[in-house]
This record gives structure tokens, C-alpha cells and sequence, in this order.
């Protein structure tokens, strides 16, 4: 679904949280720059695909392996994953849990562990999804608790702006100007892309 003015839905839902941000980034800063948005980006990325997911999801495990293939095909495509928890308390859980885990520089197999897992998300499952990941626990809840408010605020921030583009759950995806709800397909995700590179939006 193409959203021609998406980067002003944004801006207005977003201008009073927004935290400073470059030009080119303007109208969506607090959705795509946010320091403790965890980002998946390579060197000399020139499209940015916004991920609105929750761990508990099963479309976005789904949708976790066809982001996989589209990075393995297409080298200059950056993910921000917006921990978007809306499946209850360990959705929270884990979605904390993940934004922390960049402190231990393990985000990537955090993420990974955790989209992997079948069934339910429990506090048993973060866990072990994290040592799976090798991400030090006691460090984790350290950080969670020395940080909480940082990463509460990251988390409203991807509440609110999954309001502004009127997603009704996750996954939701956000590609230049185009707006995606539900498991997109492999082939949508790369002629969004492809788009996006055609019209300058990165």
C-alpha cells in the first residue's frame, strides 16, 4: 500500500519525542535514527526498511526469514527494528531484553535466537533465547534496569509512530513510501526496495 505522505503522519504523531536528527531524516527521525533503535546496517546503505514487530508474533517469525534472504540478496538494505509489543507482558519482556542486548554488542543473534524459537514467549524463552545468543543475563538485567526509562521511551516511540501509520498489529513495515501490514512477501519487500532507490528515499 503506497503512502504518499506517510513522513508527514509521522512527523505530526512524532514532533514533541522526535530527538534531533540529520536533514535527510527530518520528517521520520524518531523512527528511523533513534540512537537505541536496534539496526541492522550495512556499510553504504542507501535504503532503510522500519520493522514494526513483536517476538510473540507468528507472522513476524515468518517475516524475520524473508528479511534474511532480502539482506543476503541485496547489500545495501538497512533494517531498524521497532519492538512493537503488543502480545502482553513477555512480549515487553522481550522486547527490553533485545534493545539491551546492543550493550553487549549481541542484538543480531538476540534477534535471531528469539525469532527461531516456536511457541510462546515466556521469561524461559527470552532466556534462553539469550543464552543461546551468548548474551551475559545478569549483565542483561543490569542494563534493563540501569537504562529502563531509555528503553521504555524507544518503545513508546514505535507505539506511537505504529499508530500514526495506522498499522492494526504486527509485523507492519515501512519501505520509502511504501506501507506494509502483515508478512510481506520476499518479491514485495525487493520492488519496494527498488522503489524506493527510484524515488531518493533512503
Amino acid at each position: 500500500m503506497m503512502l504518499p505522505a506517510v513522513r508527514t503522519l509521522i512527523a505530526a504523531a512524532l514532533l514533541s519525542l522526535a530527538p534531533a536528527a540529520s536533514a535527510r531524516d527530518t520528517a521520520f527521525p524518531a523512527m528511523s535514527e533513534e540512537a537505541l533503535a536496534p539496526k541492522t546496517a550495512p556499510r553504504g546503505h542507501d535504503v532503510t526498511v522500519i520493522v514494526f514487530s513483536d517476538y510473540g508474533c507468528p507472522y513476524c517469525k515468518k517475516l524475520h526469514g524473508t528479511l534474511v534472504q532480502l539482506l543476503a540478496r541485496d547489500p545495501k538494505v538497512r533494517i531498524v527494528w521497532r519492538d512493537w509489543p503488543i502480545f502482553g507482558e513477555p512480549s515487553l519482556l522481550a522486547a527490553r531484553a533485545a534493545i539491551a542486548s546492543q550493550w553487549q554488542g549481541k542484538h543480531a543473534a538476540f534477534n535471531a535466537a528469539m525469532f527461531a524459537q516456536p511457541g510462546r514467549v515466556t521469561e524461559a524463552s527470552v532466556q534462553a533465547a539469550a543464552k543461546a545468543a551468548g548474551v551475559d543475563w545478569a549483565r542483561l538485567q543490569q542494563d534493563i534496569k540501569a537504562r529502563g526509562k531509555e528503553i521504555d521511551t524507544v518503545i513508546g516511540r514505535s507505539n506511537a509512530g505504529a499508530k500514526a501509520l495506522e498499522f492494526q498489529g504486527t509485523p507492519g513495515l515501512l519501505i520509502g513510501n511504501a506501507r506494509f501490514g502483515g508478512a510481506a512477501s520476499l518479491t514485495q519487500l525487493m520492488e519496494a526496495v527498488a522503489q524506493a532507490r527510484k524515488d531518493g528515499v533512503g
